[in-house]
């Protein structure tokens, strides 16, 4: 915005001086805004616009620019493959994508009614948008508007993408950039999963999608009692070998509690199924920030450790940062 600032002042002939004259403001004003030392009242933005002969709309525009780029990217990149991030580099929308979102919301759009992901064009629920919404931005702007929306309302869902625009309306809907606990809702459910019915489609192969396999709620309360603990002896054997009833009471009533089940219950029997009683129920949605391994020697019985390891110490740092 200070460079903006600069140039508009340079093109209409002005010095730091007269700028602010113009604008009611002392010259060491005018001169930290050029600088960025400090930032311009939202009230100040239709003076400063008459005084350049520019839209207030474009002031608008480059303040919001810099604020994005001020805005921390807060992205856990360290959990996830190279594919994952490229697809979640490209989950952002400007605010005019968001007001076609908006009216697609409020005009009832099936498209945007789909918990799962699919490839199907949502043609039929652009026709619902007033004509007069199109006809003020122009009918090749409002189809590159569609295309970038549907790049990215195809991966998140409606309800999380309509939770985070009514929070901060006129902030650009950025994922790397939102605040850390709502990248936690996004990462364990604020994304679409693939439909099942497109795994007979002959060009899924070709498609791309998000599959975090983190659970970031159950490794808050998970990893730190790991940390503290060290390794846990949770079972002789691999699946469906059951959890053994010597762990630590800590980690087993967290664990418990997680799955929601009842204490005593667990104490009486219930719950030991091999689906519901086997080591890796817990480890669901920790695979990545844990280890799993046999400990014991060659011909005895297995002594399956379970430990929280390098990536999984690095998202506990994350979230205290």
């Amino acid at each position: 915005m200070n460079t903006f600032i600069k140039k508009c002042r340079k093109e209409a002939g002005l010095t730091q001086e007269k700028l602010a004259e113009k604008m009611n403001v002392s010259v060491v004003a005018v001169q930290n805004w050029e600088k960025g030392k400090t930032g311009i009242s939202i009230e100040k933005y239709r003076d400063l616009a008459a005084v350049f002969n520019v839209p207030v709309d474009v002031l608008i525009k480059e303040m919001l620019i810099e604020a994005d780029k001020m805005r921390t990217d807060n992205w856990p990149e360290f959990l996830f493959d190279e594919n994952t991030n490229e697809i979640v580099n490209t989950l952002h929308l400007n605010l005019a994508q968001q007001d076609l979102f908006g009216l697609l919301y409020i005009y009832g759009s099936e498209y945007l009614e789909k918990e799962m992901i699919d490839y199907d064009t949502f043609d039929e629920d652009l026709r619902r948008v007033p004509y007069g919404f199109i006809d003020k931005v122009g009918s090749i702007q409002f189809m590159n508007q569609a295309e970038r929306l549907h790049e990215v309302v195809r991966y998140v869902k409606t309800g999380f993408l309509m939770k985070v625009l009514k929070q901060n309306p006129e902030v650009e809907f950025n994922v790397r950039k939102l605040p850390k606990p709502l990248i936690c809702e996004f990462i364990d459910e604020g994304y679409k999963p693939v439909d099942d019915i497109n795994y007979g489609d002959e060009n899924f192969e070709d498609c791309a999608w998000l599959n975090f396999r983190v659970n970031i709620k159950k490794a808050k309360i998970i990893l730190p009692i790991l940390e503290k603990l060290g390794p846990v002896h949770m079972a002789d054997g691999r699946t469906p070998h059951p959890v053994r009833s010597d762990i630590p009471e800590e980690l087993l009533t967290a664990a418990l509690s997680l799955w929601r089940f009842h204490k005593n219950l667990f104490d009486e029997g219930y719950y030991k199924q091999p689906s519901d009683y086997s080591a890796y129920k817990y480890m669901d949605g920790l695979e990545s920030l844990t280890d799993f391994k046999n400990t014991a020697e060659k011909g005895q019985v297995g002594c399956w450790m379970w430990s929280i390891n390098d990536k999984g110490r690095e998202l506990l740092r994350w979230l205290k940062e």
